[in-house]
């Protein structure tokens, strides 16, 4: 096992397709597949079981992809900290980030960020929606992955990465519960007029789906009656769960293996943008637009959300896109 040849057999489980593989590794599909042939003929054994539409791993091939990423994580892991031996960090970019999604983003676009600025060190400050555009006015952080409504503060400007569908949860003994679409994937839609006489649970005001929230309320002409706010998405998902009332949900929020939740879109559906807020009082550097790249891809090979690109993210996708593909 040598890395070249471990990082062919990763993309090719990844992509399913030689010729897919082989766009994204440069080489063309016969050479990868005499590659892939010559491997299998040295182990003595298939890694791939081949179909007419797809490349499926064995368990063979599996333990061969397991053995293959922790060899090359490890090899990457390496080279960083060989780097932060030898190299002075030169700059430090403050990230605002939520406490669930922000901070996971971070965490997994970090080591590619780090192999193409290693002098470049990320610190992160955890805080919700409200608290992270405040950080961002006074300049307490560089910026902030956050999401963002069309009401807001004229001091900050947005890089928009995506949107994300607001979708209205109910505990499985509500009344409507019933309707909710049993296929996976799917979401039966629902007028929100017709749970006007039921409790919700909201996030707190100041948030952006509190925002989107009041909005569809105001528009559907009726006052609910709010039993409990928060600004975690975690706690009101798992209040709706335990029947305190219904409430409003990012996409991302849902637990679709859960019984005890019901999940409908609205009629007509609401999205909230997200996207990494900075003040539009300064120019980003070449690292923080590096970053911001990152989280570009990361939002665009994630299914939960759809592509909403503004004039700084399309600005952003062309200026390093290229090398990528893109």
């Amino acid at each position: 096992m040598n890395l070249k040849t471990m990082r062919y057999v990763i993309e090719i489980a990844s992509e399913g397709s030689l010729s897919q593989a082989g766009k994204k590794l440069g080489i063309s599909q016969p050479t990868l597949s005499a590659f892939l042939a010559g491997l299998e003929r040295q182990l003595g054994i298939d890694l791939f079981v081949r179909d007419k539409k797809r490349l499926t791993l064995t368990p063979a091939g599996k333990i061969y992809t397991d053995a293959a990423r922790k060899i090359l994580l490890t090899e990457e892991q390496t080279l960083q900290t060989i780097h932060r031996l030898t190299s002075a960090t030169t700059d430090t970019i403050t990230v605002g980030v939520t406490p669930l999604r922000g901070a996971v983003t971070v965490a997994q676009i970090f080591p590619r960020f780090n192999k193409r600025f290693p002098h470049v060190k990320i610190e992160i400050r955890e805080a919700y929606t409200r608290e992270l555009r405040e950080l961002v006015r006074t300049g307490a952080v560089n910026y902030a992955l956050s999401s963002c409504f069309d009401i807001e503060n004229p001091d900050l400007d947005y890089i928009i990465t995506s949107k994300e569908e607001l979708i209205l949860g109910v505990p499985s003994f509500h009344r409507l519960a019933p309707l909710a679409s049993a296929v996976p994937g799917s979401l039966a839609s629902i007028d929100i007029r017709e749970l006007a006489d039921s409790p919700f649970v909201m996030m707190a005001p100041g948030t952006t789906v509190r925002t989107i929230s009041d909005n569809i309320l105001s528009k559907a002409g009726f006052v609910p009656t709010i039993v409990f706010e928060t600004n975690n998405n975690l706690v009101l998902s798992n209040m709706i769960r335990h029947g305190a009332g219904v409430g409003f949900l990012p996409y991302s929020a849902m637990l679709p293996d859960a019984d005890d939740v019901f999940y409908f879109s609205l009629r007509p559906r609401y999205y909230l943008n997200l996207g990494i807020a900075f003040s539009g009082k300064r120019s980003l550097s070449e690292a923080e637009r590096y970053f911001a790249y990152l989280v570009l891809v990361k939002d665009r090979n994630d299914p939960r959300y759809t592509p909403a690109y503004n004039g700084h993210a399309r600005t952003i996708l062309s200026e390093f896109g290229s090398a990528d593909g893109l």
